[in-house]
């Protein structure tokens, strides 16, 4: 649940978060999944984002924004931005902190004037290292923004850093810098973020040790308030947003059994069986709901297919049965314009996905699909085989749980296929 974990912490990110992005691999998915968060967080929040490339795999990022938002849109009408660094960093040919710091006031006014709410800018600067005055040029930079941004602007940013490439002592200086700290796909408020002061006129090694100690007492403070109370919101908004859901989820229901009456019964034995996996997995208790929810509506995009194709007892057509495959993507596209259905669109949008990569509607694979996807996955095969279809009776339990089996790795998540044989399946 890591990934929505980090989408909801980007969710609290607010105009004048100062943030760094430390990392020491770079093909760690949960700084890709950082960055996504970041940037859906922003756009959500109708700001305007840059996002410089930069060591990231950048294809890989822009592939998991198209499955939340249409990425072409979004850049054609100027809300997002994807820079090289040279493009980003090099003012008349080299990377001058000052002028980049006044470059980052003229984009927020202009954002503010284009009617966006703030401005959002991740960048990475490893890559200064290799100037023989990189470092302190990145330093100079770091305190710049502290200084002159995120005091006086309306603007978040997250900077990327590379650990390998710097010596322990830069690391530690950068962190000082920081008042907020990702690592390892989790995000940290920092105690031992110092103020700026002025080093002329105060002992620095006196100062800092003040600061230190008024920041741990301040984050202690501060972290115990600001947990109590997201607790308790998210507590209150997840009860109203289940009872919320819950009276949709019936009407949608309701109105697909007119169109298909198989697929009521089918939709109701996959939502329980997605919730009995889900429980036999620890997951939360509202997890179980938004699947069990899930997996009640996960084929509401058939209502939009025929019923001379829905009920069709010989083999479909290739026509017919590339209409059938869009239905995940129709259930998608009426879920994803509700607030209170939304959360569950995803899930409904990747229930024919395959971990190999081999399903549909857009071919991901493995953790890339959500987790509640992989579940109700296979539910729905389970209960497909296990159920009588117009085209064919149904199969015996053994088999089918034999056929989840030999299918886990390919077209299961392998631990989960185990599980809910072994737990749910074997049982019922």
């Amino acid at each position: 649940m890591k990934e929505k974990n980090i989408f909801k912490e980007m969710h609290r990110i607010v105009a004048g978060d100062h943030m760094v992005l430390l990392y020491d691999d770079e093909t760690d998915d949960s700084n890709v999944s950082v960055i996504v968060s970041y940037i859906l967080s922003r756009l959500e929040r109708n700001e305007k984002c840059f996002y410089i490339a930069a060591n990231f795999d950048t294809k890989n990022i822009i592939e998991q924004l198209k499955q939340y938002i249409d990425v072409d849109r979004v850049i054609e009408k100027g809300q997002l931005v994807i820079l090289d660094k040279k493009e980003a960093y090099f003012i008349d040919g080299r990377f001058d902190p000052k002028k980049m710091i006044q470059l980052l006031k003229d984009l927020s006014s202009t954002a503010l004037d284009e009617g966006y709410n703030a401005f959002a800018i991740t960048g990475e600067l490893s890559w200064l290292l290799s100037d023989k005055d990189g470092f302190k040029r990145i330093m100079e930079y770091e305190y710049l923004l502290n200084q002159e941004i995120f005091s006086s602007y309306p603007v978040s940013a997250i900077c990327r850093y590379n650990m390998k490439k710097f010596s322990s002592s830069m690391i530690k200086n950068i962190i000082e810098v920081h008042p907020i700290l990702i690592w390892k796909g989790q995000v940290h408020e920092n105690p031992f973020y110092i103020d700026l002061v002025d080093t002329d006129n105060v002992d620095v090694e006196e100062y800092q040790v003040k600061s230190m100690l008024d920041t741990i007492e301040n984050f202690t403070y501060t972290k115990s308030r600001f947990k109590n109370e997201i607790q308790d919101r998210d507590k209150q908004y997840q009860l109203l947003q289940l009872s919320v859901l819950k009276d949709m989820v019936v009407t949608l229901t309701s109105f697909l059994e007119i169109h298909d009456v198989y697929t009521k019964y089918h939709s109701q034995n996959v939502a329980k069986l997605s919730r009995d996996i889900a429980q036999k997995m620890g997951l939360s208790d509202y997890s179980i709901s938004q699947i069990y929810y899930a997996g009640l509506v996960h084929d509401i995009g058939k209502a939009i297919i025929t019923k001379e194709i829905i009920n069709k007892t010989d083999k479909l057509t290739f026509d017919e049965y590339e209409t059938v495959k869009k239905h995940p993507l129709y259930a998608y596209e009426v879920l994803i314009n509700s607030s209170e259905l939304k959360e569950i669109a995803t899930i409904v949008l990747q229930h024919h996905e395959r971990w190999d990569g081999k399903g549909y509607p857009n071919g991901v694979s493995k953790k890339d699909i959500s987790l509640e996807a992989r579940i109700i996955s296979i539910a729905d095969t389970f209960d497909a085989m296990t159920s009588d279809r117009p085209y064919r009776k149904a199969f015996d339990k053994e088999i089918a749980m034999q056929e989840i089996i030999d299918n886990a790795g390919t077209q299961f998540d392998p631990e989960i296929a185990i599980l809910a044989v072994e737990k749910v399946f074997s049982l019922n």
